[in-house]
This record gives C-alpha cells, structure tokens and sequence, in this order.
C-alpha cells in the first residue's frame, strides 16, 4: 500500500491510495492524513481497493454526510460497497479493455471451457473444473458482456494476461446471494430441534461454510445468544471469496433491506427484538461488537482445503448445487470429517445427499429443512 498526497492550487487536498488498506497501521496512517487536512475538502482516490475496514468506512461516511470529501473509486465491487452504505462516490473504470469489433458473441463449447479453467486454476490457482459447467458458462457469458468482449478466444486471452479481468470473473463466478435468517423455518428448526439436542456439550463448534457477507453467521449468533449458548460456541465462517469475508468482519449492511430482516427474525422464533443487536448508523446498520467475539471469519475453500476442526454443527447451505456430482461427494466426505460423531449438518433447500453419494455419510433427520445427522 502506498499513499500519494499533494494541494493544489485552490488548496484541496487530493490523496490517492494504491493497493489495499490491509493492516491496522495503513488504516491509522490514512485516518490520520485525514484528520491533518481536514480543513481542505478532501479528494481521495482508491485506486486499488476492493474493500475497506470499518472504521474508514466509517469516517468516509461522516465526511460525506458534511460535504467535506469526493471520493473516486477504479474498482466496481468498492463502489458498489460504498453506494450500498450510502456513501456516494465515483466510479472511474480504467480497465484493460479489449478491442473486439466481432457482430456477434460467442462462447465456447463445454470442452473448450474446461481447457481455460484448468489454465485458471494453473495460473490463480482458483479451481472451478469440478463445478456446475452450465453455470460456468452463463457467468462467463455474463463477464464478456459487462466487458464488451464477443469473442470467448478474446476472453480467455485477456483473463490470462490480466489480473484485473480474471478479478471481474471471479466475482461473477462467486455466488453472494444471503440474507439475515434467510428461509427462516429453518432456524426455526435450529432453534427447536438441533441446538437443544446440542445443549449438553461443554463447549460448541459450529461452521458457516460459504459465509458470504456474514449474515449467516450473525444469525447463528442471534439464535444462540437468545438461548444463552454463544459464550461457549466458537463459529467458525468461511467463503473462498477474501472480499466478501472483509464486509462480514466489517459487518455493516444496507438499512434498505431492514424490514425483510426483521420479518425473517419473527418467522425464525426471534424471542426479542432484531436491533437488540444493531446500532443504526444513518443509512446503514451495524452489527454489536458482542456477537462478533465468538466468530472467525476467515478465506477458505471447500474444494482441497481439507478439513476442519470437530464441529457439532455445520451449514453448508446453497453452496453444493454449484458443484457436479463428484465434487458434491468430495465435500460432503471432507464435511463428516469435520463433524463430531453426534454433529448435524445443513444443507441449502434444493440440495440433498441422495444424487452425490452422500448418503454413505450421513442420514436424513429432516426432509423439509434438509438437516442431516453423521452416521
């Protein structure tokens, strides 16, 4: 990370940041450049960035609220972060772009896909040759369009020679779709079914594989704070995407969407209230620091990671459909591994063990909510 500073001739002040803001001491040093100028109005540009920490979130989202910054941004999944808390900024796209005056778009065979996937994983080292195809391929379809690339040869070539357009697929191949006690009946069940049958261990180990923005695991939190379990549970959330596991440690969401997480949190057996557990931060909502101690968040992939730890609960929910049959099978091994001999584990609503060889490791304890127990 490097920081440029310099006044120009009407005296504002213009910072540009290249790189990420990773550690505590980049996030000081930056916070306090702010301060020391903060009788110019402020330019500062991220040039790097895909995400930043709460606290400069929060000091960017103060300094807008006066008046007293303009804020640019060169990578899309910052500014839609950004816009998505209410903090306005704009969006430079400085992308390496790719001449392709070709009428019409084109994608490649299944074959010829698997060929580039297998020079992606070799090159980024991210593996997608075990997942879904047709879902490989409509989000590659869906890249080369937000990228004005035709042709899939373009593509592959331009992904392979550079990081920034393998970044904008890795994005579209990372599915983020969550919410807080999103399918609601089944904490529900959570909460009448499995946690008391829990309830006697010393202590508990849970983990949300394929975390996402975190709200899963907060939600997991709530429910086992409300019945006086989180102080001897340690979770465990996990998602192969980095960025997404910086906004779950971030924890701040869009007020938009407060209504429906409310309405989830009564269908679910909430037993209090939802902003018990949330501070209103203007346009966005922030998660209490309370529920944050018993939760590691951390980048981690299901596919060669090996296993983790000895859990007595684990959601995997959403995650396996992604992945092909065999694939589906690895996991779900590597997943009773992970769990102790009495451990549940939670699959997604459309996902089953029966297709994938799964049930050579566990058995169904409920058809509906799709929680199943090791055997």
């Amino acid at each position: 990370m490097s920081i440029k500073l310099y006044h120009d001739a009407k005296k504002n002040c213009h910072i540009n940041i290249m790189g990420e803001l990773e550690s505590t001491y980049d996030e000081v040093y930056f916070l306090q450049l702010i301060q020391e100028n903060i009788n110019h109005i402020l330019y500062i540009t991220f040039i790097d960035a895909n995400i930043l920490g709460k606290r400069v979130i929060e000091r960017l989202y103060q300094l807008r609220q006066n008046n007293r910054v303009k804020l640019f941004v060169l990578k899309s999944y910052l500014f839609s972060y950004l816009f998505s808390l209410g903090i306005q900024s704009s969006y430079r796209d400085c992308r390496y772009r790719v001449e392709n005056k070709s009428g019409q778009s084109n994608i490649a065979e299944p074959e010829e896909v698997m060929v580039f996937l297998q020079q992606v994983k070799e090159q980024y080292g991210y593996d997608y040759t075990k997942y879904q195809i047709e879902s490989i391929i409509r989000r590659i379809k869906a890249c080369m369009l937000k990228e004005s690339i035709r042709s899939f040869k373009k593509f592959q070539e331009a992904v392979l020679q550079n990081e920034q357009i393998f970044e904008q697929l890795f994005l579209h191949l990372s599915v983020n779709t969550t919410g807080f006690f999103r399918d609601p009946e089944v904490y529900k069940e959570m909460k009448n079914r499995v946690i008391p049958y829990l309830r006697s261990f010393s202590n508990l180990k849970m983990w949300c594989a394929g975390c996402s923005t975190g709200q899963e695991a907060y939600s997991l939190a709530i429910l086992l704070s409300e019945m006086g379990l989180l102080n001897k549970t340690q979770i465990y959330a996990t998602d192969i995407n980095p960025f997404v596991i910086e906004e779950a440690k971030n924890g701040l969401y869009p007020l938009k969407v407060l209504e429906n997480n409310i309405c989830n949190y009564r269908q679910a057996g909430g037993s209090g209230s939802f902003m018990d557990y949330f501070y209103l931060k203007g346009e966005y909502i922030e998660i209490d620091e309370q529920l944050k101690k018993n939760i590691l968040f951390f980048q981690h992939s299901l596919d060669g990671n090996g296993i983790l730890n000895e859990f007595q609960l684990i959601m995997c929910r959403n995650v396996l459909i992604y992945f092909t049959p065999e694939l589906q099978r690895q996991v779900l091994e590597r997943l009773s591994y992970s769990l102790d001999k009495n451990g549940f584990l939670n699959l997604g609503k459309s996902e089953g063990i029966l297709h994938n060889g799964g049930n050579e490791f566990f058995y169904e304890v409920d058809s509906v909510n799709k929680i199943f127990k090791k055997k």
